[in-house]
């Protein structure tokens, strides 16, 4: 049986002000809104760090609660920001802005290495029994990590972690190795960010263009698809993750066999993540018990795009409806993996 699949409005772009805003109008923010809505989607990503805090505010102020379901995050920007009581006053700063007195899923957005988990988990448990969210969330902690999470919960009878949010593509796909097995196994639904790799399958790229200038035009705050923590450092971060002659000779053949099937290489990536990744969203929310071949993937996946612009949201949500690839471009997309595979980030910070 499958059911509607599951995508997330980003909203890491969308500020008055701070790093990072690139819709700052909150009119304009409202008919991407109604643009998602009308596709039949009603959940948003957010978190605390987004254009400083301001992602948050204009949410609020747009009253989002009232139409969608609202996921925020908490980041360590330092050691110790996840000790109880900077938690708790951070989540509480979250609220406010948002004009909510709960929220649907709040996560941690990545460890706080400064801070016992035993510590962080019973100040969120304190959150969850004040009723401030319904599900709680990890983000970019690695297998190992979430399994400690999980036996700390279970073991105190605290709320249990039911989302991963990850960093996950068709040239990016670290997850796949251990953290997919894991998530299977405590039922914990797996949320995709980054789907077009930060801009890397821009219809732009040309190998022959110098990598400096490649770097230049490519990695902007516009070319980003998805939220994470890792989009408000540095664009640096993206232009040495991607910008390589490997990478680029890979995404240059993949943009070549796309223009033979004239498909944007964005609808590629997006076509992937549903139809061929190991999300296979067209069957992700189908019960696995009993069927060996789902017992390795995630249940319930979902996949989180950002934007930049109206026209940027109705690309990329016609994209999500589409069908599968071509055999050749899926192909394609399997050999950079292979060429690629060695240089691939950890899924994990």
């Amino acid at each position: 049986m499958t059911r509607k699949r599951r995508i997330i409005l980003g909203t890491m772009t969308f500020g008055a002000t701070g790093d990072g805003a690139r819709i700052k109008d909150p009119a304009t923010v409202q008919k991407v809104f109604d643009v998602f809505k009308s596709h039949g989607h009603n959940e948003l990503d957010t978190a605390r760090m987004y254009c400083e805090g301001n992602t948050e505010k204009m949410l609020g102020d747009l009253h989002v609660s009232e139409t969608f379901k609202i996921a925020t995050k908490v980041y360590p920007s330092q050691l110790g920001d996840h000790e109880p009581e900077k938690l708790k006053a951070t989540f509480r700063t979250s609220l406010a802005a948002l004009q909510q007195k709960k929220v649907d899923l709040f996560y941690l957005h990545a460890p706080d290495k400064g801070t016992p988990f035993e510590d962080t988990l019973r100040a969120v448990q304190d959150l969850y029994e004040e009723g401030l969210f319904t599900e709680l969330g990890i983000s970019n902690f690695t297998a190992w990590q979430l399994t400690e999470i999980y036996y700390i919960c279970k073991n105190n009878g605290w709320v249990l972690p039911t989302v991963y949010q990850g960093m996950y593509n068709a040239i990016t796909r670290d997850v796949e190795r251990e953290l997919f097995s894991c998530l299977s196994k405590f039922n914990i639904r797996f949320y995709a960010y980054n789907p077009i790799a930060g801009g890397a399958f821009s219809p732009n790229i040309k190998i022959d263009n110098p990598v400096e200038e490649v770097c230049a035009n490519q990695f902007t705050y516009d070319s980003l698809a998805s939220p994470s923590f890792l989009d408000l450092l540095p664009i640096q971060s993206y232009r040495e993750r991607y910008w390589n002659d490997v990478y680029l000779s890979v995404i240059q053949e993949i943009h070549t066999v796309a223009a033979k099937h004239n498909i944007s290489t964005i609808d590629v990536a997006l076509r992937w993540m549903v139809h061929h990744s190991k999300l296979n969203v067209e069957r992700g929310d189908v019960d696995h018990h009993g069927c060996e071949a789902n017992l390795m993937y995630p249940l319930l996946p979902g996949i989180i795009i950002g934007v930049s612009s109206i026209a940027h949201t109705e690309q990329n949500l016609l994209a999500l409806d589409a069908g599968p690839l071509p055999d050749e471009l899926v192909e394609a997309l399997d050999a950079a993996w292979e060429t690629t595979k060695a240089q691939c980030p950890p899924y994990f910070r």
